[in-house]
């Protein structure tokens, strides 16, 4: 049985199991914050869980970030005997949205993988049942990816960050 843990000492435990697979670590608003590459999401969530004792997943979401030419996801990740968060973000090749499905360590994870694949494009290997769950199963693209773009949008003409667009109507 472990004691109560610091943020301090979830990063340390986690950075002397997984130093290599760490890319960076540390302690924001008293939540251990660690991010990492894709190929060992699952060992190390699994650490977490199974060691650690973490074993509630607030969370899973995705992130876009294009001019990194990656997307992440973001797993929020408690405890109801030890204090804190852990934030533990693992981050894929945007051209190749790939990570090992955590299903098996929270049964949790399954609709936000699905989420996360249906509006990001992210896939999750192993996952049980990954198909969309918001969108229609027709629906091309992922609409939360940066560059998505529908043929069906139609902007408002007051879009104030487009060139030759109008200025947005004000109210009196």
């Amino acid at each position: 049985m472990i004691g109560i843990m610091t943020a301090e000492d979830i990063l340390q435990q986690i950075q002397s199991r997984f130093g290599g697979e760490i890319r960076t670590a540390e302690v924001r608003r008293g939540e251990a914050c660690v991010t990492i590459g894709a190929d060992r999401n699952y060992e190390i969530c699994r650490f977490i869980r199974e060691e650690l004792g973490y074993d509630y997943l607030n969370c899973l979401s995705g992130v876009d970030w294009p001019t990194d030419n990656e997307m992440e996801v973001v797993y929020a990740i408690s405890s109801l005997k030890q204090p804190g968060k852990i934030m533990l973000r693992a981050r894929v090749p945007r051209d190749e949205p790939v990570l090992r499905s955590v299903v098996p360590l929270w049964a949790t994870a399954n609709w936000h993988e699905r989420e996360a694949y249906d509006l990001l494009g992210i896939r999750f290997e192993n996952h049980p049942d990954l198909r969309r769950i918001l969108l229609s199963e027709d629906w091309i693209g992922h609409p939360l990816q940066k560059d998505y773009q529908d043929e069906r949008f139609v902007p408002y003409p007051w879009d104030d960050r487009k060139p030759g667009t109008v200025a947005r109507p004000t109210t009196a």
